[in-house]
């Protein structure tokens, strides 16, 4: 079984202690910092525990949104695609780096109710023999045990403490830094069958957030060419020829290395992101599961509503996207056709090229939401492939291992043949623009759901 992660500042100790023992009673490993013993290497064990847990817990408050060890822990939690469940202790509005997940209301230090238990249980197993109980006293006040609104800690605590910041600063900070500067670039395409209108629906004008500038992308009709066809259920699909490509970039993560060569066999991929009304067409005809959750972000009402038929489908885990391309008799690209579809044969670090700005893409909150597929003529890729970057983060066959590039087979690579996690491609729109280089590599448990921005698109050999 993982663990649980919990994020917070030590004023509200207090707080996190009492959910975690309530956790704890359910039978669910969780891990504190103040399981750390003195004389341990602080920076390498948080580390440690970060990346090996299997759900991240942030308690929101305005301590904790001026903690730098919080929010490290949260930079980094983001960035391995840890799945994130936000509290919001005290505060009108939740923090904007994690504005795309939705939160639990705790203000007046109440613990959560028995949704959010459910939820945790359903993403971290249980003890063997453990059988789930929800606790008795979810969504009760939690008291304070010091009665000056601070936890009493003695002077040598407060000692060690401070070293702890110092280290943890210096440590991982650097780690964060060099991070966002590597993870920000993805290609572009040409060639596609559309199913969908020529012309989008005029239903939601794309502007940025204030204080941007921006050329706001116009929507032109999709041409037909030989390397594109609609697949049986209508769908566009674009032609990626067989041959060589670059994989991988020296300038990004330590999975992403080393750069190699590999060839694939030539494939077809959808041409945009499965929509709401192609899913919709998998659910009507029962051989896909309704989203998990029929909102977006900003959207209360998304699946389902014929205003955004053309927008990504999004709370979907990783069985029902496969699913949904079984029922197009095809299959979720391999890590290596999806990268190839997106960056090209020659490397580059987006679909495009090697700039980005708000005209090529959804990243970085500019739009606040998901938008139309297709939106960016701009930034799709050479072979008409778009929203490769950006939009929603995209679900891949493969399973995850971090030293797959070491030794991966340079001819069709699948992928490993078991592991923990699935990866997923290409950023999301609130996602910086480290975070949607078409080299970049993301993961998630594959029943994982939760996340507002996680989509996919479908691929099949050309000559199966």
């Amino acid at each position: 079984m993982g663990h649980i992660f919990i994020s917070y500042s030590h004023l509200d100790t207090d707080y996190a202690h009492a959910l975690a023992e309530n956790l704890q009673n359910m039978g669910l490993e969780v891990w504190v910092d103040e399981r750390l013993d003195y004389g341990s290497q602080w920076p390498h064990e948080l580390q440690k525990q970060l990346d090996s847990c299997s759900a991240f817990i942030l308690i929101m408050s305005p301590r904790s949104y001026t903690s730098e060890w919080v929010q490290s822990e949260l930079q980094r939690a983001r960035r391995k695609l840890k799945p994130i469940f936000p509290l919001l202790l005290e505060g009108d509005e939740p923090w904007l780096s994690v504005e795309s997940t939705q939160y639990y209301d705790v203000r007046g230090e109440k613990l959560p109710d028995s949704k959010f238990y459910s939820a945790i249980a359903r993403v971290v197993s249980p003890a063997e023999g453990q059988v789930i109980q929800l606790p008795v006293n979810a969504g009760k006040s939690v008291k304070r045990k010091s009665t000056s609104g601070e936890p009493k800690i003695r002077t040598e605590v407060i000692i060690a403490i401070i070293g702890v910041v110092a280290t943890l600063v210096a440590a991982i900070i650097p780690i964060v830094w060099s991070s966002l500067s590597e993870n920000s670039l993805p290609p572009t395409a040409d060639n596609a069958t559309s199913v969908y209108p020529t012309t989008f629906p005029a239903s939601e004008t794309l502007s940025p957030s204030p204080g941007t500038t921006s050329v706001i992308p116009s929507e032109t009709p999709f041409s037909l060419n030989t390397d594109e066809f609609s697949d049986a259920k209508g769908v566009s699909m674009r032609l990626v020829p067989e041959g060589n490509f670059i994989v991988g970039s020296n300038n990004g993560n330590d999975n992403e290395r080393p750069v190699h060569t590999v060839y694939l066999d030539d494939f077809y991929i959808d041409t945009y992101e499965v929509t709401n009304a192609s899913y919709k067409a998998c659910v009507d005809a029962d051989a896909c599961q309704p989203p998990n959750q029929t909102s977006s972000f900003t959207r209360d009402s998304y699946y389902g509503n014929s205003e955004y038929d053309n927008y990504p489908v999004v709370f979907v885990d990783w069985e029902d996207a496969s699913s949904y391309c079984r029922w197009r008799d095809m299959d979720l690209p391999t890590e290596a056709q999806w990268e190839k579809a997106a960056r090209g044969p020659d490397g580059r670090t987006y679909p495009w090229g090697e700039d980005i700005d708000e005209t090529y893409a959804n990243y970085n909150g500019n739009y606040g939401d998901t938008t139309k597929v297709g939106s960016f003529p701009n930034g799709k890729s050479i072979y008409g492939v778009y929203d490769m970057a950006g939009n929603v983060w995209e679900w891949v066959a493969d399973w995850l291992s971090d030293t797959y590039y070491l030794d991966t087979p340079l001819t069709n690579p699948t992928g490993p043949l078991a592991g923990q996690y699935r990866v997923l491609r290409g950023g999301s729109w609130p996602d910086d623009a480290n975070t949607v280089r078409a080299s970049n590599r993301g993961w998630n448990q594959l029943e994982y759901f939760y996340n507002t921005d996680f989509g996919f698109r479908c691929a099949m050999d050309a000559n199966p």
